[in-house]
């Protein structure tokens, strides 16, 4: 595995864990209002947890489709795949501290 495609899985595992841990956090508070239809719907559905993890694998593939049809290797693919999502996730685990720190909504 390439030293980017490492960081790129250690991104995506670090924010999908703040993700979550912060998105609990925000529900038991009261705080906690979900910024995508999309998420809104698969939590809905399958509960916060597998909701979460789904909406995470289909922002995935969004992300990986155009980077795969502009002819990136499969490791190019994967990498801005991880990196893609752990990013979102990071920012979402900020907003959702900022919302149950009163400084949001």
């Amino acid at each position: 595995m390439s030293g980017r495609l490492a960081a790129a899985v250690a991104l995506l595992l670090v924010g999908t864990v703040a993700d979550v841990w912060s998105t609990y956090l925000a529900i038991s508070t009261g705080e906690f209002v979900e910024g995508s239809p999309v998420g809104r719907t698969f939590i809905t559905w399958l509960g916060p947890l597998r909701g979460m993890l789904v909406t995470k694998a289909l922002g995935m593939v969004v992300i990986g489709i155009p980077v795969a049809v502009a002819g990136g290797s499969r490791r190019l693919v994967a990498t801005v795949m991880c990196a893609g999502v752990g990013a979102i996730s990071l920012l979402a685990a900020g907003r959702n501290l900022l919302l149950v720190a009163g400084y949001l909504g």
